[in-house]
């Protein structure tokens, strides 16, 4: 795998674990709030709390995923690019039903790195 695909794998994993943390450790967050455009009131209810947990844990595997991918993997390239793939696929739907700019905040690095992944190799 090249040391840009690495890199760009990486920084789409990391805002995973971002993501993560906002909706598992910080959910009725001022931060949270803004990031997804929710206000704290609304980020208290119980019962919003469990969904955002629970996505949550989901954006962690899929972090914990790709980091096995670039460097426990015996096929790293073939995994991280299923990976982005998920994450670009995701990012296409939140883009449809919830907001347009997560295409270019969670779909760009993916799109970057599953370029990367397919032409740099």
């Amino acid at each position: 795998m090249s040391t840009l695909s690495l890199i760009l794998c990486f920084i789409v994993a990391l805002e995973h674990l971002y993501i993560m943390y906002l909706e598992t450790f910080q959910t009725a967050s001022k931060k949270t709030a803004q990031t997804f455009g929710m206000s704290q009131e609304f980020l208290s209810n119980p019962r919003v709390q469990t969904l955002f947990k629970n996505q949550g844990i989901y954006n962690g595997l899929l972090a914990i995923s790709l980091f096995y991918a670039l460097f426990f993997s015996s096929n790293s390239l073939e995994l991280a690019t299923l990976l982005v793939i998920f994450v670009l696929l995701a990012a296409l739907y939140g883009s449809f039903t919830s907001n347009k700019t997560i295409l270019i905040k969670q779909g760009g690095p993916a799109i970057l790195a599953l370029i990367s992944l397919l032409f740099l190799h």
